[in-house]
């Protein structure tokens, strides 16, 4: 027996579902590059990116321009995001990042060098973790050395009083 799929929906007054038409992204100028649509801002950064990438969309073929546009939006954030000096990201940025570079590759965008770009993140990450936690151990290390030696000082002291009071007997 086939059961019909029923989805309740919820109609506005009346019974409009079209987008709000006061988006302001509609309202700038684009330019096309490589079949997308970009602002003219993004417009060298794209073409450079196509230059050093040419293999960049060989396997995306979406069809609708609004998809190939917030792909190319997407792709642009992300690689601001990897241009960051890594400490300024953390690693939630960079679980994010990773995130949004499987859904590039799966859908298709050939995007080899955010990868390694990423993991070269993840390993200076890393290293600044691991070097702020030996730099940690090293304070806590000077810090109870200093307190030996001020207990030591204290004790020098105290004995060099006491050889004074017997040199004086």
């Amino acid at each position: 027996m086939l059961r019909e799929n029923s989805c309740e929906v919820s109609d506005s007054e009346d019974g409009d579902f079209s987008p709000n038409q006061d988006s302001s992204s509609e309202d700038e100028e684009t330019v096309e590059v490589n079949g997308f649509q970009v602002l003219p801002s993004q417009e060298t950064l794209v073409s450079e990116m196509f230059k050093k990438h040419p293999d960049l969309t060989s396997n995306f073929d979406l069809k609708n321009q609004q998809l190939k546009n917030a792909y190319m939006d997407v792709l642009l954030d992300l690689n601001e995001t990897l241009s960051q000096s890594t400490k300024k990201l953390s690693l939630v940025d960079l679980d994010k990042a990773e995130s949004t570079l499987f859904d590039l590759t799966r859908a298709g965008l050939k995007v080899c060098w955010l990868r390694q770009k990423l993991d070269e993140a993840y390993v200076k990450k890393e290293k600044q973790r691991v070097s702020g936690a030996r730099i940690r151990e090293l304070e806590e290390q000077v810090k109870k050395r200093k307190l030996t030696l001020s207990d030591l000082e204290t004790d020098l002291k105290k004995e060099k009083a006491a050889a004074l009071n017997f040199s004086f007997e």
